[in-house]
């Protein structure tokens, strides 16, 4: 052959190549189109097929050598396994044989040339094991691929899901599959399909162990596949037969709907006694024998649970096959639609987790129109009804699925509105369908994080034992399941109280019970359980050794009860909570030996099948919490170890999605666990103190999404109230670690979370939108618009289904909506700031420091400031160490002390006088006040040293006094920071003071500094209304008021009571919210508010004391912190806002929980309010008064901003030459002449919150 030859045979060769890569691209991109389109598009299946000749074609026409060849022959296998799963279910013909062995011909080729990572080797390899495997499992491979949704949070493990599988694998073919699945194992997957890959591997090798066994001599189909239609199937003879029923035998047929709906409530009895039972049924004939034996086995209970679950399933299976060929109108199919449910919930009973709900029937709901096939009389519970609740109530727990609970609550409301009739049968089946209802509360209270939802749960449980109390019965199972279910109640809210009262009520009566029941009681162990954690919680408070036995021996009797003496509706979650026992029964009386026991009971339980979805959570945060507290006591390395496995495992699943409201816990203690081993010097103790911060840091991002969970700030609270140790914590070991930036961003994390949660709501609908839920969006705008949070009392949660949905739930679906799962997305949410933001905010603001004070963690520790300036770039915060700010300081504690005791008194005493005489005193006020005036000086000496001084210095001298926003944390919030003082005073005095040497302003953290810089000042001409005290009670009250209209605000609005002049309104609560910003009014530019002001026992109960509306309750007076934070305003946070003065007690001061900083003041900053100016002790009515004057006369006549009228106000009480202002009223110029008015109890309560900027009002 000559060389031209040669030489244009290989440019027709590379001509050809280019041609046919040409082809194979568009080739692949139309096949790519194709598996893109709708399932049920009908041109889908014919696309599909060209495109497998076309690849196939361009297969063969291409060399051997071209890698391009090896794509096309995995993407003709890839779309040919998908050309037949568009068949859908179905039996094979010599087509579908002849195409299923032409794709597993391409996809072993693909498999056994191509590397394990390779992406198109991985789809080959899913869609070979889809061949190779049973129908049933395959079905859940495409599940798998479709990934999560918002309705269904675990995907079903695989199930036998049709009675005529696509294939019937041989074993041979059933080992293949495990080799791909290896293979699969291999390359990168996402965890949740790995652990479905898992769950496939288990029941395969269950499926080749029985397709070999020795007696059935290899020739069975494997399990979980129904046989072909003419292979001989006794039970499905016996199925079939029953079927028949549904036409020809109505009642018959409806006695066995009954029964299998209803055993599920009842105790298991003998084999005996339940084959008795099934035969009574009309399974007596020899025909009926299979299954008459298989329902007599699930009705005892003896038996290998995965054989009657698939005995269950199979019967199911025919049921299904003969539903499928009914025409949707005729009468039987609701019937076997009922049937066909029944066995499949019988079956998730023995095997749980494992019921496919998309399988169940509409039909399964629809009322038989025969009378024979009706199960109870009109105005009674249906069949239908109660078959669909109990399928919604197991679905729910499988799934955790909101929106379906919200579905089947709906319906539970529809059927106790059907419900009527008097008499015993009409009453118990009223309070069964309540009870439902309470348990759909519960479990929305669980998955969905609202304490609002629990209340409503309580309070009907409450309702259901007194209804069962009052009919003086002997014990009942239902009475008893109502005590329990209100008992478990009970405790929780306890626990969320911190309660003490409750607990010894409680025991009490559960005590009682559990002696008068018989030990085989069915529910008995349920009261043991909840004894055992009364006790355990009563030791906790009181470390009563009699205590602890008595948990124990609870503890020990639910470990001990036999699983057979319970409901089959119980039964699936009892292992769980045996283990919780053991788990316990460790902490009492931790050793290595039960410590080995119940991580051996727990790892058990998790690798069988699963009941609900978050069950592996919650054992593994069980365990490592005490296996921590474990190793701490028998000092055991390896115990520590197991621990910061099981709690690691923990964090994967929350970071996964997988996660639970409330279990911050869990990282608290991982980080915890961490930092234990790192104290013991180990090789690897420099990564766990890293993973010690960076989980501590996690664990406060899941409390404050827990806290933007709750529908009011007192369940936020109740949530956020253990935040503030985790940050301090936080804080102060990354400013050890030489971290401060991070200390600063600890202290964000942990602080004020309730008042950023009220933020972060305002902003969530735009987020929600911009995500594409405008629905949620708009939900959520209708729940925060509300005034008050609506009270769920069990009245409305049984009215009618178009009523509003379960409290709590539409949180938890945005927050998932918004990806709330992951770090970052969170991070957003909350709005945390950063130090670039702070920094920005310092100088728009012209802020020259913003400083937090943080105390030692114990005794002995030094405590630090963290100095943020602006201007200063990416520099770190200046740390400064001050040795005096630790803890069980002598002047702080007894400050604490005699100021708790003092506001105590103080609310006895305005009681009295708001009841009677304003001049009542009660027996030793004076004393008590001159003990907390000596401990205020006190405090004010060792501020100085402690924190004041130090700052000062650090801040550095400037040609002005430096502008200082103070974040205190912890129990420094407390103090009055601007009145720390130096006895080395000026012009002869004997101290100077913190307010002469700086412009000092409070915030409860840096985001709240923030929100409220970025805030204007309303213009004083835009209204003024002045609130005096309604009560009259108040002598200077009235004269405060009437002096500020006169000199200050001639055109101001006058709310309250006044001895001479006309009110403009009564001043009740509405009155005041209504002129607040988001108010029904226009929102006043001045608010000036005196009257009696008490701190609550609850920072969310400080109220200031207002007039009662008429005809309303004497409390509904009182303007809580609460009440004016759950309506806060929800237009721009930017928007002006007014001054708010509070010449009132305490109203900015907080006796617990003081890293939330929730006062009057902060919650009105919250409101919308630019300037609020609050007290932090109980102040004089004459000097209030007259310091109240000299202030708005800064504010109106000097144009000061409020931060630096109320400095000047405080110089003005402190000067011994201050001269009145001219306008100052008559009856305060005498008060303003004393001389003891600079005693820092007269003019040191009044602080600043707010906007710090010096820029004054117009």
């Amino acid at each position: 052959m000559d060389k031209e030859h040669v030489d244009k045979e290989h440019n027709d060769s590379g001509d050809r190549a280019s041609v046919l890569r040409a082809w194979a691209d568009i080739a692949t991109r139309h096949a790519n189109e194709v598996m893109r389109r709708p399932a049920d598009d009908p041109a889908r299946r014919a696309a599909l097929w060209q495109s497998v000749q076309h690849l196939a074609a361009i297969a063969r026409l291409l060399p051997a050598d071209d890698p391009l060849r090896d794509d096309a022959i995995a993407s003709v296998g890839i779309l040919v396994s998908v050309w037949l799963d568009s068949r859908g279910p179905g039996r094979q013909n010599d087509a579908v044989r002849s195409a299923r062995e032409y794709a597993l011909y391409h996809l072993r080729w693909a498999d056994r040339t191509r590397p394990l990572t390779d992406p198109l080797a991985v789809q080959a390899r899913k869609a070979l094991l889809w061949l190779l495997i049973p129908e049933h499992y395959a079905r859940a491979m495409r599940a798998s691929r479709q990934g999560p949704t918002s309705s269904a949070r675990q995907e079903p493990p695989p199930r036998a899901a049709d009675p005529r599988p696509l294939t019937v694998s041989r074993p041979d073919e059933l080992a293949e599959a495990m080799d791909v699945l290896r293979r699969l194992a291999e390359a990168p997957e996402d965890p949740q399909r790995l652990r479905l890959l898992g769950s496939v591997v288990s029941e395969i090798k269950l499926t080749v162990s029985q397709a070999v066994a020795p007696h059935e001599e290899n020739t069975t189909e494997p399990t979980g596949t129904a046989p072909p239609e003419d292979a001989d199937d006794p039970l499905a003879d016996a199925v079939q037969g029953v079927l028949a029923w549904a036409l020809e035998d109505i009642p018959r047929f409806t006695g066995l709907l009954v029964w299998l709906s209803s055993t599920v409530y009842e105790v298991r009895i003998s084999t005996g006694k339940a084959d008795e039972e099934v035969a009574a049924l009309g399974l007596d004939r020899p025909v009926f024998a299979p299954l008459r034996e298989l329902l007599a086995k699930l009705r005892s209970g003896e038996g290998d649970p995965r054989a009657l679950a698939d005995g269950a399933r199979r019967s199911a299976d025919v049921a299904r096959c003969a539903l499928r060929e009914l025409p949707a109108d005729v009468p039987e199919r609701a019937r076997m639609a009922k049937l066909h449910a029944a066995l499949l919930l019988q079956a998730n009973f023995f095997v749980p987790g494992t019921m496919d709900f998309d399988e169940v029937d509409e039909a399964v709901s629809e009322p038989d129109p025969e009378p024979a096939g009706g199960f109870g009389r009109p105005g009674q519970v249906t069949l239908e009804q109660w078959l669909t609740s109990l399928i919604d109530a197991v679905r729910v727990q499988q799934t955790g699925d909101l929106a379906h609970l919200e579905r089947g609550a709906a319906r539970l409301r529809e059927m106790i509105d059907g419900l009527s009739g008097e008499g015993d049968k009409a009453t118990t089946a009223r309070q069964a369908v309540v009870g439902a209802l309470a348990g759909r509360l519960d479990a929305a209270a669980t998955l969905g994080g609202s304490f609002q939802a629990a209340d409503a749960a309580l309070t009907m449980a409450r309702d259901l034992r007194a209804a069962y109390r009052d009919n003086g019965a002997p014990p009942s199972t239902s009475m008893v399941n109502a005590v329990i279910f209100a008992s478990y109640q009970e405790l929780a809210l306890a626990r969320r109280n911190d309660d003490p009262t409750v607990l010894p009520h409680l025991v009490e009566e559960l005590t009682a019970l559990y002696t008068t029941l018989p030990p085989d009681q069915e529910n008995r162990f349920a009261i043991a359980a909840i004894l055992a954690d009364a006790h355990r919680e009563q030791v906790n408070r009181t470390q009563d050794p009699a205590e602890l036995r008595a948990a124990a021996r609870y503890f020990r009797d639910v470990v001990e009860t036999d699983q057979r003496q319970m409901a089959a509706l119980l039964a699936p979650y009892f292992p769980a909570l045996r283990a919780d026992a053991m788990i316990e029964l460790l902490m009492i009386d931790p050793s290595r030996e039960a410590a080995d026991r119940a991580v051996a009971e727990v790892h058990r339980i998790l690798e069988g099948p699963q009941p609900t979805p978050h069950q592996e959570l919650r054992l593994r945060s069980h365990l490592g919490r005490v296996l921590l507290h474990t190793a701490r006591h028998l000092d055991d390395p390896v115990l520590l170890d197991q621990s910061i496995t099981e709690l690691s495992r923990v964090r994967e699943l929350i970071g996964q999605g997988h996660g639970l409201p409330h279990t911050a816990d869990a990282l608290t203690q991982l980080s915890e666990a961490y930092w234990l081993r790192r104290e013991r010097h180990r090789p690897t103790a420099v990564e766990d103190v890293n993973a010690s911060l960076a989980t501590r840091g996690e664990a406060l991002i899941r409390l404050a999404l827990d806290v933007l969970l709750q529908l009011g700030s007192e369940h936020g609270l109740a949530v956020a109230r253990t935040g503030s140790a985790q940050a301090l914590w936080l804080a102060y070991w990354n400013t050890v670690c030489f971290r401060p930036a991070d200390a600063v961003h600890a202290l964000e994390l942990g602080r004020a979370l309730v008042l950023r949660a009220a933020a972060a709501s305002r902003g969530i609908p735009e987020l929600l939108e911009a995500r594409g839920h405008p629905d949620l969006a708009r939900q959520w705008r209708a729940e925060v618009a509300a005034d008050r949070p609506p009270t769920d009392t069990a009245a409305p949660l049984l009215g009618r289904a178009t009523e509003r949905q379960i409290p709590g739930t539409l949180r938890r679906r945005a927050l998932d909506a918004l990806g709330a799962g992951s770090g970052a997305d969170a991070r957003k949410l909350l709005g945390l700031a950063d130090l670039a933001g702070l920094k920005a905010g310092l100088t728009t603001t012209g802020t020259d420091a913003l400083v937090y004070l943080v105390l030692g963690l114990q005794p002995g520790q030094n405590g630090f400031a963290l100095i943020l300036r602006p201007d200063t770039g990416d520099a770190p915060p200046t740390v400064l160490k001050l040795p005096l700010l630790t803890p069980g300081s002598p002047p702080l504690e007894r400050y604490l002390d005699v100021t708790a005791r003092r506001s105590q008194a103080t609310a006895a005493a305005t009681a009295d006088a708001t009841a009677a005489d304003a001049t009542v005193e009660p027996s030793g006020q004076a004393a008590l006040d001159r003990e907390w005036e000596a401990a205020l000086r006190e405090l004010c000496d060792w501020a100085w040293p402690a924190a004041m001084g130090p700052v000062l210095a650090a801040v550095g001298p400037l040609n002005r006094p430096p502008r200082i926003v103070l974040v205190p944390c912890g129990a420094l919030g407390a103090v009055a920071w601007h009145a720390a003082r130096t006895p080395y005073g000026r012009a002869g005095r004997a101290h100077r003071y913190a307010c002469e040497e700086a412009v000092l302003s409070y915030a409860p953290s840096g985001a709240e500094f923030l929100r409220a810089g970025a805030r204007d000042r309303l213009p004083i001409a835009a209204g003024q209304v002045l609130v005096a005290d309604p009560e009259l009670s108040l002598l200077w009250a009235e004269i405060e008021t009437e002096a500020l209209r006169a000199a200050c605000y001639p055109d101001g609005l006058c709310y309250g009571e006044f001895p001479t002049a006309v009110s403009d309104a009564p001043g009740t609560p509405e009155d005041i919210l209504a002129v607040l910003p988001g108010g029904s009014a226009p929102a006043a530019a001045v608010l000036h508010i005196s009257c009696h002001a008490l701190v609550g026992p609850y920072p969310t109960r400080s109220a200031l004391w207002l007039a009662t509306p008429p005809d309303g309750p004497q409390d509904a007076g009182r303007l809580t912190v609460a009440r004016i934070l759950d309506g806060t305003a929800t237009g721009a946070p930017d928007a002006a806002g007014p001054l708010v003065v509070l010449s009132a007690c305490e109203t900015d001061l907080s006796t617990r929980n003081h890293d939330e900083a929730l006062t009057l003041s902060t919650a009105l900053i919250a409101r919308g309010a630019a300037d609020v100016i609050g007290s932090r002790w109980a102040v004089r009515d004459a000097s209030t008064a007259v310091m109240m004057a000299v202030f708005h006369d800064f504010v109106t006549a000097h144009a000061l901003a409020p931060v630096d009228a109320l400095r000047a106000a405080q110089l003005w009480m402190l000067d011994p030459h201050r001269e009145p202002p001219p306008t100052l009223h008559d009856d305060l110029r005498g008060e303003a002449a004393r001389i003891d008015l600079d005693q820092v109890h007269f003019w040191a309560a009044f602080t600043h919150q707010g906007n710090p900027a010096a820029q004054g009002t117009e």
